[in-house]
């Protein structure tokens, strides 16, 4: 009789146990990137950015005199963030020795630090010009980003507090649409849409937003990212 309760309560112990989690594990083997952009004599002197596997992250800059670090949060569409773990993995980033500065000295041009973690993984790799194509395409896609969330983080700001100011930053943010600058012009949308239909705007601002509007759902503009 002791027996069987003692095999009853382990039994019962056993049942009410909760599986072992598999977040910690999916967390674990995540993979995380990180950017930084370095150049004192430009106006935007440090820019960084961290990302995490579901495309979540943060961009942190300095610009112009001020130290003060400015920062944003930034989700990345999943084809971005698609696209960089994919050229992470073809150029085995994590497992590889190789030193992707050229011979080439482009410091005068700013040095990019590249990073990404997965568990025990990590490595950084730091250079101002390569030719390594995986590297010269994750560069331009994090200065796509770079380049993107400042806009709009501009553009939010002459909503709020200066709107005369605004028909100038969209000015801005479609040229750099024009010269592909932008990384996903899609995720321009919504804070364009915000803007022509707000009548508290400026209507050369509106009027522009719509256009912009009209040019990327026609497919007008191109993105670092490549498909």
């Amino acid at each position: 009789m002791i027996l069987l309760v003692l095999l009853l309560a382990a039994t019962c112990g056993f049942a009410h146990q909760k599986p072992p989690s598999t977040d910690g594990a999916a967390a674990a083997g995540g993979m995380t990137f990180s950017y930084k952009f370095e150049n004192p004599r430009f106006l935007l002197r440090v820019i960084e950015i961290d990302v995490s596997a579901n495309g979540a992250g943060e961009l942190r800059f300095t610009r112009g005199e001020s130290d003060e670090v400015l920062d944003c949060k930034v989700k990345l569409l999943p084809a971005t963030i698609a696209r960089i773990r994919n050229l992470i993995e073809v150029s085995a980033f994590l497992d590889s020795k190789t030193e992707y500065q050229d011979k080439t000295d482009m410091s005068h041009l700013g040095w990019i630090t590249l990073g990404a973690k997965q568990g025990a993984r990590e490595r950084k790799v730091r250079f101002n010009y390569t030719i390594n194509p995986q590297m010269e395409e994750l560069g331009k896609i994090f200065r796509g980003i770079a380049t993107q969330e400042i806009s709009l983080f501009d553009i939010d700001n002459a909503q709020r507090y200066q709107p005369l100011d605004l028909p100038k930053q969209l000015e801005i943010l479609e040229n750099d649409l024009k010269l592909a600058w932008i990384a996903e012009p899609e995720r321009v949308l919504d804070p364009l849409n915000e803007i022509a239909g707000d009548d508290t705007q400026p209507l050369i601002a509106r009027n522009h937003a719509k256009r912009i509007i009209e040019a990327i759902k026609k497919g007008k503009f191109k993105s670092p990212v490549k498909k």
